[in-house]
């Protein structure tokens, strides 16, 4: 279900009475309608009973088709005919003496049954097209058959018929209004020339208004409600994308059911589309004839005391922009702005029109006005939608530390993480010790959801923020040390074309770790085996942790007394060889005659440069893991690794580290 809750275009530079007073009518009219029909109701259900059940009584009186119609309906009248036949056959020799008498007396409840049926309002001002009562074409548009079918009409009457009111001026609308519902009611005959039932309802009308609007404002964007089982939310669509697929659909539903019940019934679908095709001709016969320029617009003017600078300007943009010169109306919403940039309507067509010729950055000062304006108006959904639309358009652009933070807030109650913290990096770097200190803790508060290395530092500040009192800092500090407590937070993913966040610190680390392990930074050369080249890895930092899987004494003796070997499920079997990893892999590996042999003392130097320290055997299997270094603290380092998560490893665990990139596979 798709429902039209709004659009762009919300000023009028008069109030529209004309549509007020159609929406007020129908309401009214209905209401009253409903009343009688009450009390119709109640009258029809008991004369009906006396005629059935006078009828079932003397099935050997003749009742007219048409009556039998209104009591049994179609399928149901031919199975009591049936049931009746049975009856009449059996006292077919019986003589009647009053026969005569009965039948009338049937008769006078089968008209008296037609009399109410043809005061019940809908039959009464509706039009039916088989009666052709010619003044049910002007009545029929003010009823309606339920509350559904009220609502539903007066709120597309409400989002198109004071636009098109004031810009075609009361008198022309009003008549466009009732000749739009007679010519779509008298199509509607045209294609169902005997239907008996009443056509009611406004939708001729108002589809005809709809097809103004569509020539009138077609660039409109329109507010829509969906609803799709547990689906739900609200989009945008322009009008020139939105009213030409409502046509398609009525046109289809049309014809569905005249391929279903060639007789009518239902929706008048055809009744729509004529009326939205006369809105249509019409609007673009006034264009053509620049009707509304010449008789309209003076006269509006004339009676219009106050006149919205704003509305006008808006209004000369979009004929610019109508008339192919996009620069003109650029620069007509641009003076309009800074006249008024409290002015929602002039900012958002500014706004839209710098979008399309690239001149966002002139139109963002604006813009940013309007969005802070919104969030403190609590339009919270509105801003961060157009907030976000600033951020893609002008990325440096940024709005007040308040309204930073006041929309912060609201993504982190909305569990919106991933943009909250994208705000929580832009206002650490803006806040400081002259920051209020109730804003600081707030904001400590709240990044603790989604980014607790933020809300580490800003605690650290508030620690020394001299607005705040010892015993807030003391709940701080215990705050702080919750944070560090917790594991350090995963590199956000990305693909082999983007950067680690962690990776611009690789060479930082590695240092650190040397010199926290007491190992000496060694230059690894790449080298080939017999069978395979290795290729070059490149883009991505990595830890090549070594593993022990055969007890040899010569190996042994280089490990630390504390080393212990890695669970095996931990790790992922990698090739065979260290040139089918395409990465710097490192590892404790089992015995092999040919490996040992290999093996220097520690400290003994390496006579052949490009000759590794210990190579291994073409087919020995080699054990590893990948990881991503994050950061290193008290003797521990902290690693990402991928589906494993984050884990904490001993230093004296690490035997030796490797910083590669990977490369794609070459040919």
């Amino acid at each position: 279900m798709i429902i039209p809750i709004g659009h762009e275009s919300d000023k009028v530079r008069r109030l529209p009475w004309v549509s007020f007073f159609i929406m007020a009518c129908c309401l009214v009219i209905h209401i009253l309608i409903s009343v009688e029909i009450g009390k119709t109701d109640t009258e029809l259900e008991s004369t009906g009973k006396e005629l059935l059940n006078y009828y079932i009584q003397h099935p050997y009186l003749t009742l007219a088709p048409e009556t039998k119609k209104l009591l049994f309906g179609e399928k149901e009248n031919e199975e009591v005919e049936k049931m009746l036949a049975s009856y009449r056959r059996r006292d077919s020799r019986k003589i009647r003496l009053f026969q005569e008498d009965e039948q009338q007396k049937l008769d006078q409840l089968s008209q008296k049954l037609k009399n109410i049926i043809n005061d019940v309002p809908y039959r009464k001002y509706g039009y039916i097209p088989a009666q052709k009562n010619w003044i049910g074409l002007v009545t029929y548009m003010f009823i309606h058959g339920g509350w559904l079918h009220l609502i539903g009409n007066l709120l597309l009457l409400y989002l198109t018929g004071p636009f098109i009111e004031d810009v075609w001026g009361r008198p022309i609308f009003i008549a466009f209004y009732i000749i739009a519902g007679i010519f779509s009611g008298f199509m509607f005959s045209l294609y169902n020339p005997n239907f008996t039932g009443p056509l009611i309802g406004a939708s001729g009308a108002v589809a005809g208004i709809m097809g103004a609007f569509l020539i009138k404002f077609w660039r409109t964007k329109i507010k829509f409600f969906f609803f799709f089982f547990i689906f739900h939310g609200t989009f945008k669509a322009p009008a020139f994308v939105m009213l030409p697929i409502w046509l398609a659909f009525e046109i289809f539903s049309a014809n569905a059911i005249n391929s279903v019940n060639p007789e009518g019934g239902g929706v008048a679908h055809w009744a729509h589309i004529w009326g939205f095709l006369l809105g249509v001709v019409v609007a673009a016969g006034m264009n053509r004839f620049k009707i509304e320029e010449k008789y309209v617009h003076p006269k509006i003017e004339a009676q219009v005391h106050f006149v919205d600078e704003g509305y006008k300007a808006f209004e000369e943009a979009t004929q610019k922009r109508d008339e192919g010169e996009p620069d003109e109306a650029f620069a007509l919403l641009l003076v309009a702005a800074r006249k008024n940039p409290m002015d929602k309507d002039v900012v958002k067509g500014l706004w839209n029109q710098g979008k399309e010729l690239g001149k966002e950055k002139e139109a963002a000062e604006f813009y940013i006005r309007m969005i802070e304006r919104d969030i403190r108006h609590n339009l919270m959904d509105v801003a961060f939608e157009h907030f976000a639309d600033l951020k893609e358009k002008v990325p440096q652009a940024s709005i007040s530390m308040t309204c930073k933070f006041t929309l912060m807030t609201y993504l982190t109650e909305r569990q919106n993480y991933k943009e909250a913290k994208e705000l929580a990096s832009e206002l650490i770097e803006e806040v400081d010790l002259n920051s209020s200190p109730g804003l600081l803790q707030n904001f400590a508060s709240a990044a603790s959801e989604h980014s607790p290395e933020i809300a580490e530092k800003v605690i650290k500040l508030c620690l020394e923020h001299p607005g705040i009192t010892d015993e807030q800092k003391d709940v701080l500090k215990t705050k702080l040390k919750e944070a560090q407590s917790r594991p350090p937070e995963s590199p956000p993913l990305s693909d082999m074309g983007e950067a680690h966040a962690v990776a611009s610190n690789t060479e930082q680390l590695t240092a650190e770790l040397e010199s926290q392990m007491g190992l000496k930074p060694e230059i690894q050369q790449g080298f080939e085996t017999e069978d395979q080249p290795v290729v070059e890895p490149q883009g991505q930092s990595g830890i090549d942790l070594e593993r022990q899987q055969a007890a040899e004494p010569e190996v042994q003796s280089e490990l630390s007394p504390e080393s212990q070997p890695v669970d095996e499920s931990e790790v992922q079997p990698l090739a065979d060889s260290v040139g089918q990893t395409r990465e710097e892999l490192v590892g404790q590996r089992g015995p092999d005659p040919n490996t040992v042999s290999e093996v220097e003392p520690e400290g003994h130097p390496v006579d052949e440069l490009d000759k590794p320290e210990r190579s291994p055997s073409p087919n020995q299997p080699i054990m590893a893991v990948k990881a991503t270094p994050l950061n290193v603290k008290d003797g521990k380092i902290a690693l990402n690794m991928g589906q494993l998560g984050q884990q904490l490893l001993p230093l004296n665990k690490v035997k030796s580290i490797a910083v590669a990139e990977i490369a794609h596979d070459q040919e």
